[in-house]
C-alpha cells in the first residue's frame, strides 16, 4: 500500500489522534505514532535584519529548543513518568488545536510509503492555579510514513511564531 491510499480524512483523524494522546498525557500511545527512526526539532527563531544575505532565515541551525530521535524521546518520556520530573509537577495542562492540514510534495528521498505534511497549530498551556494560558503558534514540516498499514510520524520541523516561549521550560510535545 502506498501514500495514494490515504486519503485526506484520514490524514487529519492521524492528526486529531496525536492531539488527543498529548492533551491526555498518554506519552506511550504517541510514541506508538512515531517510526522507528523519527526525527524531530524545533529550532530556535533568530531575530534579525532581513536582506543581509539571500539565504538568511529566521531559524538557526545552531540552536533548538528539542532535536530528539526515538531513543531520546522514550528517555523523556520514562523520565516524565518518574518522580524526577520536576517542571512537570503538576503535569501542564494542555490543549491542541490542529489546524490547516495540507499534503505537502513529498521531500526527495521520500519514498511512495511517505508523504509531506504542513498542519499549523496552537497549543494552550495552563500551568498550576494560573488561570492565563501560555499559548504556543507555529507550523509544522511533517513526514508521514505507511508502516504495516498505519500512518507514523516519519520527521517533524517545528517552526514556532515567536522568539521566547513563555515557560520555565519547553517539556510538552508540539
Amino acid at each position: 500500500m502506498d501514500m495514494s491510499a490515504i486519503d485526506d480524512s484520514a490524514l487529519a483523524d492521524f492528526y486529531h489522534r496525536e492531539a488527543e494522546y498529548l492533551d491526555d498525557n498518554e506519552l506511550h500511545n504517541w510514541l506508538a505514532l512515531l517510526a522507528p527512526d523519527v526525527q524531530y526539532r524545533v529550532p530556535v527563531r533568530a531575530v534579525r535584519e532581513r536582506g543581509v544575505t539571500a539565504t538568511d532565515s529566521d531559524f538557526t541551525d545552531r540552536a533548538n529548543f528539542l532535536w530528539e530521535n526515538i531513543g531520546t524521546l522514550r528517555t523523556r518520556i520514562r523520565r516524565l513518568d518518574s518522580e524526577f520530573a520536576w517542571a512537570e509537577r503538576p503535569p501542564t495542562r494542555t490543549r491542541r488545536l490542529v489546524t490547516n492540514i495540507r499534503r505537502r510534495e513529498p521531500a526527495s528521498g521520500e519514498t511512495g510509503s511517505e508523504t509531506g505534511a504542513l498542519t499549523n497549530i496552537a497549543v494552550y498551556c495552563y500551568r498550576g492555579s494560573s488561570p492565563t494560558p501560555v499559548v504556543l503558534t507555529g507550523q509544522r514540516t511533517d513526514t508521514l510514513r505507511l508502516v504495516d498499514g498505519e500512518l507514523r510520524l516519519a520527521n517533524r520541523l517545528v517552526h514556532l511564531d515567536s522568539t521566547v516561549l513563555g515557560l520555565h521550560a519547553l517539556s510538552i510535545f508540539l
